[in-house]
């Protein structure tokens, strides 16, 4: 079984303990513990004890003994089309047993933002041509419908400005790139970055970067960086981002 979990008072609790030995690789389950976003679902409503969180209908994350027949039945529940990113010890294995060939593994780079500098981000926007066409998204750009900005994880473009933040670039009254939260939580953003493949390479991610970057440093806000390729990641640690770790992600087919 693979039952809704509302995200009641007793349950987000309930799902904290279960989730506080998981290593984070983003602020997923922090944003469900907090019923900011996201879902929850259960073995059991009564008596839980395997659980998954869902961020945005994509992204799932696990706790409890996957690696058992009670978890074998719980991930024969799981839509293809999801992203498996972390879990309780032997959920690899658990996942690699139950779907086998319709995995594809992925490796990824989480990142730390603990020693992101104002002053290197501002020496960064300073010196790049494109800073002074990055604006920042109100209610009217996050109700575009563009690539570039993605708020589907949010209840609508005034959510959006209400508890997120983005900035993008504009290019004939058409966005051309943004920056923005993907996912928040009371203390941190989900940093994602998307600019159109004919207008990159000319410093439009980094200056979009900083101004996001710099806005999250001033308002206390840790901008999580988590990059699943060779691009993400040298940007990150030209923005001054250290790598926390590497670690394997499945897409289920």
């Amino acid at each position: 079984m693979m039952l809704p979990y509302p995200l009641t008072r007793p349950h987000r609790l309930r799902l904290a303990h279960a989730f506080a030995p998981i290593p984070r690789v983003d602020i997923s389950i922090e944003c469900a513990i907090e019923d900011q976003m996201g879902k929850a679902f259960v073995d059991s409503t009564e008596n839980p004890q395997l659980f998954m969180i869902e961020q945005d209908g994509f992204f799932c994350y696990f706790a409890g003994a996957l690696n058992s027949t009670a978890g074998s039945a719980f991930l024969s529940r799981l839509p293809n089309g999801r992203m498996l990113m972390a879990g309780s010890p032997g959920w690899q294995t658990a996942v690699e047993n139950s779907f086998d060939d319709n995995l594809i593994h992925i490796s990824r780079d989480s990142y730390s933002s603990a020693a992101l500098s104002v002053d290197h981000l501002r020496s960064l926007a300073s010196s790049n041509p494109q800073t002074p066409h990055v604006v920042r998204v109100d209610a009217a750009l996050a109700g575009t419908d563009t690539p570039y900005l993605d708020i589907g994880a949010f209840d609508s473009p005034d959510d959006f400005v209400a508890r997120g933040i983005g900035f993008c670039m504009m290019k004939d009254g058409t966005i051309i790139g943004g920056a923005y939260s993907s996912l928040v939580c009371s203390n941190a953003i989900e940093v994602s970055i998307v600019v159109d493949p004919a207008q990159r390479r000319q410093g439009i991610a980094t200056a979009l970067s900083c101004q996001l970057l710099l806005w999250c440093l001033d308002h206390h806000l840790a901008p999580h960086w988590d990059a699943a390729n060779a691009e993400s990641c040298s940007l990150a640690e030209k923005l001054g981002y250290t790598e926390a770790r590497k670690y394997a992600a499945y897409y289920l087919k």
